[in-house]
């Protein structure tokens, strides 16, 4: 199935957030830190449609995925464009971001 987008492109504010789970996870749990970056790159990698998430009720201006009810991941559509604001994880917060 074809992709109705584009390209993906991760914000610098994304790029910070996953910087921070990695260094959390390799604090915590060094042989698992770089397998939940890479579910959580590849479940934005594998959007089809770049409307295919719901809508976030605390931003409505954003998309989400949620990454195996761990983290959610940000997103705008921005004509032929995917750009992803935030990844944090889901016990946070999301009015305080």
């Amino acid at each position: 199935m074809a992709k109705n987008y584009d390209q993906i492109i991760w914000s610098t504010q994304s790029e910070v957030d996953l910087d921070d789970i990695l260094e959390y996870y390799l604090e915590v749990s060094p042989e698992k830190a770089y397998i939940h970056i890479n579910d959580i790159i590849d479940a934005v990698e594998q959007t089809v449609f770049s409307e295919q998430w719901q809508i976030d009720e605390y931003d409505p201006s954003c998309r989400r995925v949620i990454v195996k009810r761990k983290y959610r991941v940000y997103y705008k559509v921005e004509d032929t464009t995917v750009r992803v604001t935030r990844v944090y994880p889901t016990q946070k917060n999301p009015e305080g971001i």
